[in-house]
């Protein structure tokens, strides 16, 4: 056995120690100021099986996924998180979320192991581990923003993909690194240069040359949340954020940004919630 595999053992079969600031984070996460839509009913159900594309199938005969993370596209990363979901086929779970499906047919739902005490989040032990993303681009809302806190934690400590140069954050001004890894999903760190402000959507750009720097889109809709959070220009413009989203070709490199929580300050106090 390596010294990766065994680390990879060990981060799945052991309780990680969350440190004061994630603590905090779930302390600060009360039922109570999270969104509308992320107080569905929790019902009973049960892991059947797993898809040949890696999503989950329920006893209720529904397919799904799990809401506000995405499982790694490249090996051993993806294998071992299957296997880890695998690992819970049979046992009874508890199930959150709506009853709305995307182009997959897929319900986006938040799973928790029954009969412990506290109840093991699925999608919490996943990235913990490293064998998970945050990416809540497919879901309407981002229900569970501790899983910021958990990624960091699991970055810091290189645990899972984190110890893989193909997954940490990219220099928005790496155009070069950019454009190779167009069609993936990516995190990308740099300074917002400026902001153009249209009636459709907003621009953030990262450099001075259009045709080959990156730059963010976010949809009108996503930025009058933002400005609603006092996440404006002003609390952008200058600062060094970190986002993720897949990498498309346009205009140099870039991505949109349909979940504000998907925009990260890195220096200073964290933008509004």
């Amino acid at each position: 056995m390596t010294g990766s595999t065994l680390r990879m053992l060990l981060a799945l079969c052991l309780e990680p120690a969350l440190d004061g600031g994630v603590r905090e984070a779930f302390a600060q996460t009360r039922p109570n100021q999270r969104p509308a839509a992320c107080m569905g009913e929790t019902r009973p159900d049960r892991l059947q099986g797993l898809s040949p594309e890696g999503d989950l199938v329920l006893a209720s005969w529904q397919q799904a996924r799990l809401s506000g993370i995405r499982l790694p596209d490249a090996s051993p990363y993806r294998e071992n998180a299957l296997s880890w979901l695998g690992a819970r086929i049979g046992q009874s779970a508890l199930i959150q979320g709506s009853d709305s499906r995307d182009r997959w047919n897929r319900v986006s739902v938040r799973i928790r192991s029954a009969g412990e005490a506290p109840a093991l989040d699925w999608a919490h032990r996943l990235v913990e581990a490293g064998l998970a993303l945050v990416d809540a681009g497919l879901d309407g809302v981002f229900c569970q923003p501790e899983l910021l806190a958990l990624e960091a934690t699991a970055r810091e400590r290189r645990l899972g993909v984190w110890a893989d140069e193909r997954y940490k954050p990219l220099d928005a001004n790496q155009s070069e690194r950019l454009r190779e890894r167009i069609g993936s999903f990516v995190l990308v760190e740099g300074r917002v240069r400026s902001i153009g402000e249209r009636k459709q959507r907003t621009y953030l750009n990262f450099g001075g040359l259009w045709a080959e720097d990156f730059t963010i889109i976010i949809p009108r809709t996503t930025w009058k949340q933002m400005l609603d959070r006092g996440v404006g220009a002003e609390a952008l413009k200058g600062r060094q954020i970190r986002a993720r989203g897949i990498l498309q070709p346009w205009q140099g490199t870039a991505f949109s940004i349909v979940i504000p929580d998907m925009i990260e300050r890195l220096e200073g106090d964290r933008l509004p919630r």
